[in-house]
C-alpha cells in the first residue's frame, strides 16, 4: 500500500467518529420504539386478560340472575295454586263466590296461552312515510 498522508487518515477517522454517531442515533431511536411495542403489547395482553375475565363474570351473573328467576316464577306459581287452593277448601262457599280474585286470573292465564304472541304490528306505523 502507499503511504496514505495524514488528512486522508484524519477523513478516515472522522468518518468512523460520524459513522459511529448516526449508528448509535438510529440503534437508540429503534430500540425506544421496539421497547415502546413491548409496553404496548404487554398492555394489550393485560386489557384482553382483564375483558375476558369481565366478560366471564358477566355471563355468570346473568346464568345465576336467570336461575333466580326462574326459581321465583317457580315459587309465585306454587304459591297461587296453594292459595287457590286452599281458598275452595277452606273458605266457605258463600265468601269463596265473592272473592274473585283466583277465578279472574285463571281465566287470564287461560286466555293468556291460547292467543299467539303478537310480534307485528296490525298496520303500518307511518315512520317511512315522506
Amino acid at each position: 500500500m502507499e503511504q496514505w498522508s495524514s488528512d486522508i487518515w484524519i477523513a478516515v477517522v472522522a468518518a468512523f467518529v460520524v459513522g459511529a454517531i448516526i449508528g448509535a442515533v438510529i440503534l437508540r431511536a429503534t430500540n425506544g420504539n421496539v421497547k415502546k411495542q413491548h409496553v404496548l403489547q404487554k398492555e394489550l395482553k393485560e386489557a384482553r386478560a382483564s375483558q375476558e375475565e369481565h366478560k366471564a363474570q358477566l355471563e355468570q351473573h346473568f346464568q345465576e340472575s336467570a336461575n333466580l328467576l326462574s326459581t321465583l316464577a317457580e315459587d309465585y306459581k306454587k304459591l297461587y295454586t296453594h292459595l287457590a287452593q286452599s281458598s275452595q277448601t277452606l273458605l266457605p262457599e258463600e265468601v269463596n263466590h265473592k272473592i274473585e280474585f283466583f277465578k279472574q286470573e285463571d281465566e287470564k292465564s287461560e286466555e293468556i296461552t291460547k292467543e299467539e304472541p303478537k310480534d307485528y304490528s296490525e298496520g303500518s306505523s307511518g315512520l317511512l312515510k315522506s
